[in-house]
């Protein structure tokens, strides 16, 4: 057979081994080209859009997705005190578009997890290093400094300074919270300290009522002196004011059964005036 004859069978099984491939919305397909017989492999520095792609049996392609996404990573490390904690981690981040085959050709399609991971897990551990366990776990205001800081480093350590295609929309910092065992021995702690308090203005609650109380004695023993009453005529005296307080805070019918001590102020004594 021919040379001619040959090349047209080759340019026929090559058209029907040949596919096709659906690129989804929100992505870019990469041709990767790998040829059994001439030409030149590699990344193909245009994508494919969104629809349906030809492609010969012998080219790849890799889909990359455009959308951000959010990659996680969780911690165990130790604070600016030596105390645990732990959280978890987020960077948002997408792929910049058209600049898909040069992220496949520089590293490849999980370039997160070979080029990324460790150093946004390098950048957070050290923010997070910087502050005290009570700072971490109680200020609001520590995680948006946290989460700015490691967006900055991210932006400008790593993806400005590899002219990585790739475009940081934020960071998150989750919650942060000390080991189990350490949260049941704060709130034990607390719990303590809070006993004592109540403890302390149980006491003192006590002291000024005792204090009241003699303060109210000696204006009591001052106030019969001065009307130069006995303790008996006194008591007479204090029990009339409270019954009369009573009568004048009463509903409209009301009996009062008033008892007089045996020598009160109010009764003459036996055989005045026979």
């Amino acid at each position: 057979m021919r040379q001619g004859a040959w090349s047209m069978v080759a340019l026929g099984a090559m058209l029907l081994t040949s596919g096709c491939v659906a690129i989804d919305a929100g992505h870019e397909g990469v041709l990767v080209e790998q040829p059994f017989f001439f030409g030149h492999g590699g990344v193909d520095g245009m994508p494919s859009k969104t629809g349906r792609v030809w492609v010969a049996p012998t080219t790849k392609v890799v889909e990359v997705d455009l959308r951000p996404l959010q990659y996680s990573e969780h911690f165990d490390i130790i604070s600016a005190e030596n105390a645990p904690v732990s959280f978890d981690a987020f960077m948002i981040a997408n792929v910049v578009e058209s600049r898909s085959p040069e992220l496949i050709s520089r590293y490849g399609a999980n370039w997160y997890q070979n080029n990324v991971k460790e150093a946004f897990r390098t950048f957070v551990r050290e923010e997070v290093q910087r502050y005290p366990l009570f700072q971490l776990t109680t200020d609001p205001s520590t995680r948006t400094k946290l989460q700015d800081a490691i967006a900055r480093e991210v932006q400008s350590k790593l993806i400005e300074k590899q002219n990585m295609p790739i475009r940081l929309n934020r960071v998150v910092v989750g919650s942060i919270l000390p080991p189990k065992g350490v949260v049941e021995q704060t709130t034990q702690t607390i719990v303590q300290e809070q006993r004592k308090l109540t403890m302390v203005e149980f006491q003192r609650a006590e002291e000024a009522r005792e204090k009241a109380e003699k303060q109210r004695g000696i204006a009591d023993r001052a106030y019969r002196e001065s009307l130069g009453l006995t303790a008996t005529e006194f008591v007479d005296l204090r029990r009339i004011e409270v019954q009369k307080e009573i009568v004048q805070h009463s509903p409209a019918a009301l009996t009062v059964i008033m008892g007089l001590e045996r020598f009160g102020i109010n009764l003459p004594s036996p055989g005045a005036d026979r």
